[in-house]
């Protein structure tokens, strides 16, 4: 019997996936690295979805195998698996829109397309994608913009949640949110900092937000990479976990930020153009004057001057 293995072995093989799937595949991603002949995502946690289904969860979404954070609670062994599929991944021996398609097949989510095969060598996973599966969606793509209850100290402030219908999405503009002004950005920075329920990070976010200029937008990395780089590490998900719930919607105006790759983003606790309330954010969006190709991505350069 072998002996447990050391608490250093596993911190370390907890690090190493941490990078792989936070920075190393994003980067490879962002910079369209011939290693994959297309990258269908950008993000991290989509990552560490694709990645942990096909390597840990196998015939079943990760969660239903392991708890939730997974970089805590994987064996050894799946902290392993995880970061040799993914390590192929960024070395191109298997082909990661194949992997996706498994993804969100194990998800019941309809797939957008699956790359060429150009999987080098991993008969297994190649031989799970062309099954097909039926599951029930699990809810663990992340809900970045998830409703919630008015919080007392922003009751002068309508959140997007209660001046719209649940049961219908697309009421006229009669019913729809006032445009927001930039001047009133202040009042929304002092209702930030006056709460007394956001955690420290959360106001930092919320505050870049607010710096955000009407008719710009932006994406969860270029908050990331400007927190990092001004503050303390962190990463397009914890952002968008930080966004999660805003409390002063639309005055602090969460609807700004995209999808890396130009899409529309999360709205509401859906995702994605074809999510229930993306008619919402693009509105919004589009009475500030910002404009979409016909393929549904954004127009423009990403705002990044946080700190100008």
């Amino acid at each position: 019997m072998s002996p447990p293995p050391e608490k250093d072995d596993i911190a370390s093989l907890r690090d190493r996936w941490t990078h792989l799937y936070a920075s190393h595949l994003p980067a490879l991603a962002k910079a369209r690295d011939p290693a994959q002949k297309h990258w269908p995502v950008h993000l991290d946690h989509c990552f560490a979805r694709i990645i942990l289904d096909n390597a840990v969860g196998v015939d079943k979404p990760w969660t239903k195998v392991v708890k939730a954070p997974a970089v805590r609670n994987m064996t050894v062994e799946q902290l392993r698996d995880a970061l040799d599929l993914g390590e192929k991944v960024a070395g191109g021996e298997v082909d990661l829109g194949e992997l996706d398609g498994v993804s969100l097949r194990l998800r019941g989510k309809k797939e957008k397309g699956v790359a060429g095969s150009g999987s080098k060598g991993n008969g297994e996973v190649k031989g799970r994608v062309g099954e097909k599966r039926k599951a029930k969606d699990d809810g663990t793509i992340s809900k970045y913009f998830a409703p919630t209850p008015e919080s007392p100290s922003s009751k002068r402030v309508k959140t997007e949640e209660t001046t719209q219908s649940k049961d219908d999405p697309s009421e006229s503009k009669n019913s729809s949110t006032p445009t927001i002004k930039d001047n009133d950005m202040a009042s929304q920075i002092k209702l930030i900092e006056s709460s007394t329920t956001l955690t420290p990070f959360r106001k930092q976010t919320l505050t870049l937000l607010c710096r955000i200029p009407s008719g710009r937008w932006s994406t969860y990395q270029a908050m990331s990479d400007y927190i990092t780089a001004t503050s303390h590490k962190t990463c397009a998900r914890a952002v968008g976990n930080a966004m999660r719930n805003n409390p002063f919607a639309p005055g602090v105006p969460c609807h700004r930020i995209l999808s890396s790759d130009g899409s529309i983003g999360g709205f509401k606790g859906d995702w994605g153009a074809e999510g229930k309330y993306a008619g919402q954010k693009r509105e919004l969006l589009g009475e500030e004057g910002v404009k979409f190709d016909s393929g549904g991505k954004v127009k423009g350069m990403a705002f990044r001057e946080f700190g100008g």
